[in-house]
Parts: C-alpha cells; structure tokens; sequence
C-alpha cells in the first residue's frame, strides 16, 4: 500500500486532490485482494481505477498548458507510455488473467509513485515559479 506523504505533493492543490485519490483507488484494490476479494478488486480497478486515471492524466495535461510548462510534450510521452502499459494488460486483465492484473498494479503502484515523487513536483515547482512572477507584475503595475 502507498501511503501519501509530504513525498508525493506538488503543492498544487487540485493535482495533489488528485493524486490523493488514485493513490486511494489503488489502496483499495489491494485491500480486497489482501481480503481474498478479487472480484471486487477487478472490478475497482477495470471501473474506477482506469477511468480515474484517464481523467486525472487528462487534467494534469491541460493545468500544465494553462502554466505554459516547457516540458509538456515530454510529460504527455510519458503519460502516454504509462496509458499504453496498462491499457496492453487491460485485454488480459478482462479475461482474468490474475498474472496480467498483478502486473497492471504492481506497474501502477511502481508508476505513480515515483511518477509524482519526481516528475509532477517538477510541475508544481514552475507553477510556483509562475506565480510569484504575476506577484510581481501584477505589483509592478501598481
């Protein structure tokens, strides 16, 4: 289980909301499988885990055109490469395949966490760097 530590903040609000809950989605999953509950872990996962994450990727693509972050393109490739991991297992993982969905949250875990650790706080660390820079134009035209 991931725990959400001051290691996974971007301190952008609504992205570490965001991240917060597929950390929790994730933590279920693995809660009902601890608990033997597969089918309700399948479920999760297939219904609300892939789909959250489509939309979280989503958002976080447009908040970091709306910043102008430099590294977008590079960002969504790598959004990409994630998307195409685990959408390859999602075939697998509706047959029940349990080798296949053992794999898309082991991935998915590995993925996130290290994914938000290292690459988002570099987002949240030029939104910052964007705010405090219309501070100052915005207290320069006063």
């Amino acid at each position: 289980m991931i725990k959400f530590d001051n290691n996974l903040l971007t301190h952008v609000e609504e992205m570490d909301k965001q991240h917060m809950k597929f950390v929790e989605l994730l933590n279920n999953t693995y809660k009902f499988l601890r608990e033997g509950k597969k089918d309700e872990a399948l479920e999760l996962f297939e219904r609300d885990l892939l789909a959250y994450m489509e939309h979280h990727l989503s958002e976080e693509e447009k908040f970091m055109e709306k910043i102008g972050y430099p590294e977008l393109e590079q960002h969504r490739k790598v959004h990409e490469l994630f998307r195409r991991e685990v959408y390859n297992l999602a075939p697998l993982i509706e047959k029940g395949d349990s080798k296949a969905f053992r794999e898309a949250l082991s991935f998915a875990w590995g993925w996130l966490y290290s994914h938000i650790a290292k690459t988002d706080k570099k987002y949240g660390i030029y939104a910052k760097e964007v705010e405090i820079d219309l501070k100052k134009k915005d207290l320069a035209a006063v």
